[in-house]
């Protein structure tokens, strides 16, 4: 096989066929947006999942984007005006324009060295230096947040935590107290196009997002400014499709996730992964490259060359993006320099991971992902074999 380009991410999203039959329902109803009937099918599916997944009680609402879903969380626990909002500074920027958007004002911190993530333990050494309203710990490339132990958090401090879960859906557990966000969008693992979701216990809670994602109208009356952020029918249309094939893009998903960990390996040292107590498949799969020093732009074009698509997430960390310079730093330690968040944006490399790999490509970018020039270092093929076939 001649391997010409390797993307990065390829959406895996239902075909044309599969659609057809929910598109055909809409075309019936004619009901095409505000709280349709295959919107009100996928919430009710949904809840049945979370369910068996979580063994509780939960309610959700719908939303048009993973970021909607941030800002009418965020505005439903209506939190005054420049209060301060912990977030992490590796992440993706909607963690921090939602927090803008919002009114609230954007504190950065450090996370973890080994998970990536942003722990209560920080959050609780921040607390100790400064006051702080809420906290959006993120599930970073779709590895879960430590969702008891957040619950905790919430508890004893009183501060509501609010999961930026947007890649994690099928991955983050749901906890009693915290409130957590997905995104649908097309990159995600369970990918429509565009799409968001806010989960929680309260069915309160849930209700004013549901009203803030209709511009705050409740009974023709408004109380509180929200947005047009509603799910439309024709996104619900490709959601209902993708829950029927769910399973099917999980096990494979879970396979290549096998086959990467299997070459990866065999570098031994001269790269980390991020870990986590599960073993979670990520969303996307970044590896650190140990000892990279400041060759990590030389093996992205090397890598190209051989077309390899590759991505440094997230380079640079938010805390240096001209549009939050101005943002607040507190580090655990109490001081302003971000030192895990630095060191991994200058290290991690993102490389492709979708479903439409094979062990072939896997291998053969493997075989390439050198800061060496010996290229034999690395093995060509393996005894073990993980074959993937399209039915996987």
């Amino acid at each position: 096989m001649v391997i010409d380009s390797i993307p990065l991410l390829i959406p895996d999203l239902p075909s044309t066929k599969q659609l057809l039959p929910w598109l055909q329902r809409i075309e019936h109803n004619k009901w095409y947006t505000n709280f349709g009937p295959l919107v009100q099918e996928f919430e009710s599916k949904l809840v049945q999942l979370f369910t068996q997944w979580n063994h509780g009680n939960y309610y959700l609402t719908t939303v048009s984007s993973g970021t909607d879903a941030l800002e009418l969380a965020l505005l439903a626990l209506n939190i005054p005006e420049k209060r301060r909002a912990l977030l992490p500074a590796f992440t993706f920027p909607a963690t921090a324009t939602a927090i803008k958007q919002c009114g609230l004002q954007p504190v950065f911190t450090d996370v973890e060295p080994s998970s990536w993530l942003l722990t209560p333990a920080i959050a609780r050494q921040v607390l100790k230096k400064m006051a702080f309203d809420v906290v959006l710990p993120v599930a970073t490339f779709g590895y879960p947040q430590p969702v008891d132990e957040w619950d905790k958090f919430q508890e004893e401090t009183g501060i509501p935590v609010l999961i930026d879960a947007a890649a994690a859906f099928g991955t983050q557990p749901l906890g009693e107290r915290c409130i957590i966000t997905f995104s649908f969008h097309a990159t995600k693992p369970f990918g429509i196009g565009e799409g968001g979701l806010v989960v929680a216990n309260s069915a309160d809670f849930i209700h004013q997002v549901n009203k803030l994602s209709n511009f705050g109208f409740d009974c023709g009356i408004i109380s509180q400014s929200g947005s047009n952020a509603k799910l439309s029918e024709y996104h619900a249309a490709v959601a209902l499709a993708q829950l029927e094939r769910w399973h099917q893009i999980i096990k494979r998903r879970k396979k290549i996730w096998e086959i990467y960990r299997h070459y990866l390996g065999a570098m031994g040292n001269k790269i980390s992964l991020q870990e986590t107590p599960d073993d979670p498949v990520p969303a996307t799969l970044s590896i650190k490259l140990n000892d990279i020093g400041n060759n990590l732009s030389q093996l992205v074009k090397q890598l190209a060359k051989k077309g390899i698509q590759t991505r440094r997430w997230y380079y640079p960390p938010l805390s240096e993006h001209p549009a939050f310079r101005d943002i607040q730093r507190v580090a655990p330690d109490g001081g302003d320099c971000l030192g895990v968040t630095k060191e991994l944006s200058m290290s991690l490399l993102g490389l492709p991971f979708h479903t439409d790999l094979n062990e072939e490509m896997i291998d053969y970018i493997c075989c390439h992902l050198l800061y060496s020039k010996n290229h034999s270092q690395f093995p060509m093929a393996s005894e073990q074999s993980f074959p993937i076939t399209q039915n996987d």
